[in-house]
């Protein structure tokens, strides 16, 4: 008996005419690692979600067709076997932690089950040594980097034990190093704990020589695909972005928009300053691209341009101001910052009345700047769309989209490549050059270092609290 089948399983969001998911077909033994491939918005993660419960009994709409999980019907499982049994972790980990510290995080899952304090105690020693997070156990949740973050909700979902994993663009907001631990840790997962792993990704040159399967989404549909075929489309889309993603000459008028001066910063619980002595200038019309790896403080250095971190020395300003002054519709008309976390943008009920929010918030008129934008980020056909119910790439635009609008004069953007595939990350960068044309300071924290030389004109590395150039391949 096959852990988990899928027969004529046919699943439509409530705002959708159409099906999402048509016609599913599958089966998935136990202990296997299966790759879900496919380009941002085919259905991957609503296949994730369907799998994993969530579909339709959080999300609402209509699921045709048959799920058995060990042979029962998933509808029948209560939400705490379901806890039990189905892990799932979210393309946005920060999501899923609800507590302020790393110990307390790891027990939450177990608590919620209802194990004894003694056995959540003996797992958490055992977690934490499987994924050596002794040294920062006591560390605030708040400030963790991605990384940190998504390998301690991870760790959290594998205290309980549960027999499927469910992951979704987990290497996403990873910088080549931490992607290869991570995937370590998920062998480690298998081989201890005999878990069955279901992982959707784009980065599928790290994962197609570790799968026993490859489920291929598009348009709804999955079709089982060989490793070797997936790989070979791989190299052969990526070739074509690199090709297509030429930078254009820098529009920059050297006009000095935002900036840090010999700033230092670090947190209360770090033994280490996060920042030293740190400078940038941000000039109007030119894109910088920061990289470095996760936990080198990409994030806290946005947060310091965007006032919700105050530097321990040193100044940063904002067109001449400093940022932690300025009342929040006055920064939010001057800077637009886009966090890993797009959901954490989205409230309204339809693509088209987010980015109308921001209008209203800030007091602009329209002038067809909301239609502009739209069509700028390929979102009209969504415009009605409950942003919920989209893609991780198509809610990322609507995100850029609702911060656009108001046209700041600086943007910041953390990792905004997760969940994209190959081609969105060339629309992406286009859609970034045609922005800087028009005035705005970009800067762009990512671990996408191709993707980043492709079309930014400076490339800077943050390493040991300060910042050097990077040379572009």
């Amino acid at each position: 008996m096959p852990l988990m089948s899928l027969q004529k399983v046919s699943y439509t969001y409530p705002a959708s005419k159409h099906p999402d998911l048509q016609e599913v077909n599958l089966e998935l033994p136990e202990g296997q690692l299966v790759l879900v491939t496919g380009p941002s918005g085919s259905g991957k993660s609503t296949l994730l979600r369907v799998m994993g419960g969530l579909a339709p009994r959080f999300y609402g709409g209509r699921l045709q067709g048959h799920i058995q999980l060990f042979g029962q019907d998933l509808g029948q499982w209560s939400q705490r076997d379901l806890a039990r049994s189905i892990g799932i972790l979210f393309q946005d980990p920060e999501s899923q932690l609800v507590t302020t510290r790393v110990d307390q995080e790891l027990v939450f899952g177990m608590e919620n089950v209802g194990y004894a304090r003694t056995f959540m105690q003996e797992r958490l020693r055992e977690v934490a040594e499987v994924f050596a997070m002794q040294p920062w156990l006591h560390y605030p949740t708040l400030h963790l980097s991605g990384g940190w973050k998504q390998k301690t909700v991870l760790a959290s979902i594998m205290a309980v034990r549960p027999r499927l994993l469910l992951l979704d663009e987990p290497l996403s907001q990873l910088d080549e190093d931490s992607a290869d631990r991570f995937l370590d840790y998920l062998d480690q997962c298998r081989r201890r704990w005999k878990t069955t792993v279901v992982i959707a990704e784009h980065r599928v040159d790290k994962l197609v020589q570790r799968t026993d399967q490859v489920w291929d989404v598009h348009q709804g549909k999955v079709h089982k695909q060989p490793a070797g075929i997936i790989n070979w489309q791989f190299e052969h889309r990526e070739a074509g972005a690199r090709g297509s993603a030429k930078r254009t000459p820098a529009f920059s008028s050297r006009q000095r928009v935002a900036g840090l001066r010999q700033v230092d910063f670090w947190y209360v619980h770090f033994q280490r300053p996060v920042l030293k002595q740190l400078s940038l200038d941000l000039h109007a019309g030119e894109i910088t691209c920061l990289l470095g790896a996760n936990g080198a403080g990409k994030t806290t250095l946005l947060k310091l341009l965007l006032g919700s971190l105050k530097p321990c020395q040193g100044q940063v300003d904002i067109c001449g101001e400093d940022p932690c002054r300025l009342q929040a519709y006055q920064l939010a008309r001057k800077v637009g910052y886009l966090s890993q976390e797009p959901g954490d943008y989205l409230f309204s009920p339809t693509v088209r009345q987010e980015v109308e929010f921001t209008c209203r918030n800030l007091q602009l008129k329209d002038n067809g700047r909301i239609d502009k934008v739209l069509e700028l980020l390929h979102l009209q056909p969504l415009a009605d769309r409950n942003p919920r119910d989209l893609s991780w790439g198509e809610r990322q635009r609507t995100a850029l989209a609702s911060i656009l609008v108001a046209q700041p004069q600086v943007l910041l953007l953390d990792e905004p490549t997760r969940g994209l595939d190959w081609k969105l990350k060339v629309e992406l960068a286009t859609i970034l050059r045609d922005v800087a044309r028009q005035g705005t300071a970009i800067l762009v924290a990512t671990h996408d270092r191709q993707w980043a030389g492709s079309f930014a004109d400076r490339l800077l590395y943050l390493q040991k609290g300060n910042l050097v150039d990077a040379i572009n391949d």
